[in-house]
C-alpha cells in the first residue's frame, strides 16, 4: 500500500512544526507590536531630553549666543545633536527672539507664544523644572485621526535661561513603528517558509530509510526475502534495518524447512495410501519391460552354448547383443528405482533457486546432442527468475522434457522454452518443432512405459519412464505439468512455485 503525502510522517511533522512556529510568530508579533510601540514613544522622549542636554550645553557658551545675535549662526540645525530630527526652538526671554533650526514666520511665532502660556512655563521657573515633555495637538477642534496634527513637544528652560521648545510630528514615530512590524513580519514569514523547507529536507533524510523499510517489510509479507535493508547509519534507524535484515533471513530458513517438512508430511500421508499399488505396479511393469531383454539375452547366450556361433565375429556378435541388453535392464532398473523413491516422496529439499541460470545449465549440456542434426535451441529469458522447489529434481524434469524434444524434433527444426508468469507460480513451457500427436495419445504420454511410438523409442533407447518421472516429481511438488498440440509440433510445460506460501 503507498501511503499518500498527506498521511505521511514528513507531512504530519512538517505541519507540526509550521503551526507550532505560525503561533509563535504570531504571539511574538503581537507582544513585540505593543512593545514597540511603547518603545519608539520611549525613545523618542528620551531623544528630545537629549537634545534638550545638547542645546543646553551649545547656549552656555556665550560665544555662540553673540554669534545667533549677530546673525553669524543662522540656524540652529548642524549645530545641536538632534537624532529625532525635531524642530529646535530657543526663546530669549527679554525681547522674545527665536532661534531655531527651521524657518520662522509670524504663525509660529504666535503658536510658540500660546505654547508657553499652555504650559505654563513661569510656574516651571519658578518650581525649578528644567523640562516636560507632552504629547499635543495643534487644533483640537480639526484633528480627525490619531496622528493627524499631533507632536510630541519638549518645553524647557536652559541653564541661561532661554525657553527651549523642541517638536517632532508624532507620524514619524508611527512611521517607525509600522517600518519596524512590518520588518517583523517580513523576517518572520521568510524565517516560516525557510523552516519549513529545512524540515522537509530534514524529514525525508530520516524518513527515507523508513520507507525503505517498509518497502522491504512488503515485500516479506509476500514471502519474498530477496530484498535487503541498506544500513548507512549507527543510529536506532540503523539497528532496526539491520534486525529487519537478519528477520528476513531467518524467515527464509524457517519458511524453507517448513516448506520441506509439509511437503514431506503430504507426500507421506499419500504414501500410506499409495504405497501397496505402486509395489503392485512397480512389479508388473518391472516382469513386463525386462521380459523382451531376459528372452533376447536366454536366446543368445542358448544360441552360443548350442554352438551356432562357430566363428569368432559371430561369436563377438552374441556377446556383444547380451551385453547391450544387459546394460539396457541395468539402466531401466536405476531409472526405476529413481522413479520409485521420487513417488514415495524421498530426497524432496525445497529451496530457494534461480531458475534461469538452471535451464541455462541443462541447455548448455545438452546441445551436444543437436551437433548432426543442425537444431536451433532457442531460450530467450534473461532476467533471474527464483522459484521454490526442488532444484535437483526440477533439472530432472528440464533435462527429461528437453531430451525428449531432442529425439521428436525433426531435422532443421527448433526448439524453444519460455516462461508465463501466474499469480504465485511460473509455467515453464518446451516447445518442439515436429509432428503434433493423438488426443487419445497425448492424455497417456506421462504414464509409466507408455509409448507413442515403440519402434522409435525403442531406436534410441527409450524406456517409456521419463515422462512418468516428471508425472511423478511434479505431483510430489503438488503442482501442474502437461502437454498440448500447437500448429506445428507439441508444447510441454510444468509449473513451480514463485512464492513461499506453505
Amino acid at each position: 500500500m503507498r501511503i499518500r503525502f498527506k498521511h505521511s510522517i514528513r507531512f504530519k511533522i512538517a505541519i507540526i512544526v509550521f503551526v507550532t512556529t505560525l503561533l509563535t510568530i504570531l504571539i511574538s508579533w503581537a507582544l513585540s507590536n505593543h512593545f514597540i510601540e511603547r518603545f519608539y514613544v520611549s525613545h523618542t522622549k528620551n531623544m528630545l531630553v537629549e537634545t534638550y542636554k545638547s542645546c543646553n550645553t551649545f547656549f552656555q557658551n556665550t560665544d555662540n549666543i553673540l554669534k545667533l545675535e549677530n546673525d553669524e549662526i543662522v540656524s540652529l540645525d548642524g549645530y545641536i545633536e538632534n537624532q529625532t530630527g525635531a524642530s529646535i526652538y530657543a526663546i530669549s526671554p527679554d525681547n522674545f527672539r527665536v532661534y531655531s533650526s527651521v524657518k520662522l514666520n509670524d504663525n509660529t511665532i504666535t503658536g510658540l507664544k500660546s505654547l508657553i502660556d499652555d504650559y505654563k512655563v513661569d510656574e516651571m521657573i519658578q518650581n525649578n523644572d528644567k523640562y516636560k515633555v507632552i504629547r499635543n495637538t495643534v487644533n483640537p477642534e480639526t484633528v480627525t485621526t490619531e496622528t493627524s496634527g499631533n507632536y510630541y513637544d519638549l518645553v524647557g528652560i536652559l541653564d541661561n535661561g532661554f525657553i527651549l521648545v523642541l517638536r517632532t510630528p508624532v507620524e514619524t514615530v508611527h512611521d517607525n513603528i509600522s517600518f519596524s512590524t512590518k520588518l517583523f513580519a517580513s523576517v518572520s514569514l521568510a524565517l516560516l517558509i525557510f523552516e519549513i523547507l529545512i524540515v522537509l529536507i530534514v524529514t525525508n533524510m530520516f524518513s527515507k530509510p523508513i520507507i525503505e523499510m517498509s518497502r522491504v517489510a512488503r515485500r516479506m509479507s509476500n514471502m519474498d526475502f530477496s530484498s535487503k535493508i541498506e544500513v548507512t547509519s549507527n543510529d536506532e534507524i540503523g539497528d532496526l534495518g539491520e534486525s529487519m535484515n537478519e528477520l528476513s533471513n531467518k524467515l527464509e530458513n524457517s519458511i524453507t524447512e517448513l516448506k520441506s517438512a509439509n511437503l514431506e508430511l503430504s507426500n507421506n500421508l499419500r504414501e500410506k495410501e499409495q504405497i501397496e499399488d505402486m509395489r503392485t505396479e512397480f512389479l508388473s511393469h518391472v516382469s513386463h519391460e525386462l521380459k523382451t531383454p531376459l528372452a533376447i539375452i536366454q536366446g543368445y547366450a542358448e544360441g552360443l552354448k548350442s554352438g551356432v556361433a562357430e566363428d569368432k565375429e559371430t561369436m563377438d556378435y552374441y556377446c556383444d547383443v547380451i551385453s547391450d541388453e544387459a546394460t539396457k535392464m541395468n539402466e531401466l532398473v536405476m531409472r526405476l528405482i529413481n522413479l520409485n523413491q521420487i513417488e514415495t516422496g524421498n530426497d524432496l529439499s525445497i529451496e530457494r533457486f534461480d531458475l534461469t541460470k538452471l535451464i541455462e545449465d541443462v541447455i548448455n549440456n545438452t546441445t551436444i546432442l543437436l551437433k548432426d542434426r543442425n537444431v536451433n535451441i532457442k531460450f530467450e529469458e534473461k532476467e533471474e527468475k527464483y522459484v521454490w522447489a526442488d532444484s535437483f529434481r526440477i533439472e530432472e524434469v528440464i533435462t527429461n522434457y528437453l531430451s525428449n524434444a531432442i529425439h521428436y524434433v525433426k531435422d532443421d527444426g527448433e526448439i524453444r522454452l519460455w516462461y508465463e508468469d501466474k499469480k504465485d507460480t511460473v509455467r515453464v513451457n518446451v516447445y518442439n518443432y515436429g509432428d503434433t500427436i493423438d488426443k487419445e495419445n497425448l492424455e497417456k504420454l506421462f504414464i509409466k512405459f507408455y509409448k507413442v511410438d515403440a519402434a522409435r523409442t525403442r531406436s534410441y533407447g527409450g524406456s517409456g519412464i521419463g515422462l512418468s518421472i516428471v508425472a511423478a516429481i511434479m505431483k510430489s511438488h503438488d503442482k501442474e505439468y502437461g502437454a498440448y498440440n500447437v500448429e506445428d509440433g507439441v508444447v510441454f510445460y510444468f509449473e513451480v512455485d514463485t512464492n513461499s506460501n506453505i
